[in-house]
């Protein structure tokens, strides 16, 4: 008689664990990114050189840093497209030419579009404008006027090191001239190379193991 309590004992005891093994092994199923809140934090550095398109008169270059915030406004590992992530951010510029001289601060709103991750890397596109004051136009030719615009486009390596960090590597094409302001508007073309760092929020405890559990997921904001 013993026998049969014992083994509906053993049995009842083993379904928390195996509910427990079930939600973990779930859980480690999840690509390495998509462990996050809807927040994403950053920073980056890089440098920026004038190109020969139309023209290089003034061989401008330029370092800079980058603070961003942004929020991830719709979010599908599982999707079938190669779209899996629309992000949108906010980036600050802050920087100073080394030739020919000045400083530029701005900001611009960039939309970043990830893509399937390969492991722990996931590349993405991003593309922004937005508005920037700046003194280059005192010692260059190809910029009329301290207030200027500042349209890009490019992509970009996320790897990350760990859940919710992540380094980048970007490469963005660039113009900035002054929308018409001022004449003349001649503008420039270049390329601008960054590296930093990125913090994606942390998920609310409360849905671990449960995130991403179906295909599509509207917007949250909280």
């Amino acid at each position: 008689m013993a026998l049969p309590a014992f083994s509906q004992s053993s049995s009842t005891n083993s379904l928390p664990t195996s509910t427990a093994a079930e939600q973990s092994s779930q859980a480690n199923a999840e690509p390495y990114w998509t462990r996050h809140g809807r927040l994403t934090f950053g920073v980056q550095f890089g440098f920026g050189l004038e190109n020969n398109i139309p023209r290089n008169i003034s061989h401008i270059n330029f370092i800079f840093a980058a603070p961003q915030i942004g929020i991830i406004a719709w979010d599908s590992p599982h999707s079938r497209l190669p779209l899996k992530r629309f992000e949108l951010i906010s980036q600050q510029m802050l920087g100073g030419s080394t030739h020919p001289g000045g400083n530029l601060i701005g900001t611009s709103l960039v939309m970043r579009f990830g893509f399937k991750p390969m492991g722990r890397v996931v590349p993405y596109f991003d593309a922004g404008s937005g508005p920037v004051h700046t003194t280059i136009d005192e010692n260059a030719p190809e910029i009329t006027g301290h207030t200027q615009f500042l349209s890009q486009g490019g992509v970009g390596l996320q790897y990350f090191v760990r859940p919710q960090r992540a380094m980048v590597f970007e490469y963005h094409y660039f113009h900035m001239s002054n929308a018409g302001l001022q004449e003349p508007n001649h503008g420039f073309n270049g390329s601008m190379f960054t590296v930093g760092f990125r913090w994606l929020r942390r998920p609310n405890t409360s849905n671990v193991g449960t995130l991403h559990s179906n295909r599509f997921h509207l917007p949250r904001f909280w």
